[in-house]
């Protein structure tokens, strides 16, 4: 009586333990049908983690907190684009836009103690992954409109995409040949639920 006792009270031990374990898995599983980040979603989560745990992007949270005088908000994806065009100043264009919500501050002229507070920053990802560049380091809100250096094209959609972000632009980056697709809320959801 004793063994069939403690052979039952093991078993359901072991059925709680991995109840909770699959519990965990299920919360932390990125929300795709097959539970795996598509190639596209993994460039992307890819970049924003490399944006989000810099020293530099930590720099301008600590300077916002500063700026606020309270805890800056946690960065949050809030749009994501995929871009392509054929012909962009005679080179092709295929590459993510990415909004991050997030309290962000910088110096314009540090001497001064001229600084800029921004609520949100743009990151241009090239479709391989390997360029990644945001609207603050290049500075593209103050972009000259050279557009021949695969630099400047980045930085003019990364001025783009910032405009239309905040409202003060709406229509095409370069004309209607280019083809624009805005991720779903579900697709947004896996990148942050995996940042």
């Amino acid at each position: 009586m004793k063994k069939t006792l403690a052979l039952l009270l093991a078993l359901v031990m072991v059925l709680s333990l991995c109840a909770c374990g699959q519990k965990a898995s299920e919360n932390n599983a990125p929300v795709t049908e097959d539970n795996k980040l598509t190639a596209e979603q993994q460039i992307v989560v890819d970049a924003v983690k490399s944006q989000i745990h810099s020293d530099t992007f930590a720099a301008w949270q600590n300077l916002a907190k500063d700026f606020k005088g309270s805890e800056p908000k946690a960065p949050e994806v809030t749009a994501v684009y995929h871009y392509a065009i054929d012909d962009f100043e005679g080179e092709k264009m295929d590459c993510f836009l990415v909004n991050i919500s997030a309290d962000v501050a910088y110096w314009m002229n540090e001497e001064a103690q001229q600084g800029i507070m921004n609520e949100s920053y743009q990151i241009f990802v090239s479709a391989d992954g390997k360029t990644v560049m945001d609207s603050i380091s290049v500075d593209a809100g103050n972009f000259n409109g050279d557009t021949s250096t695969p630099e400047g094209r980045a930085t003019y959609l990364l001025w783009m995409f910032g405009s239309m972000m905040n409202g003060s632009y709406e229509g095409n980056f370069i004309n209607d040949r280019e083809t624009v697709t805005k991720w779903t809320a579900d697709e947004i959801a896996v990148i942050n639920a995996n940042k």
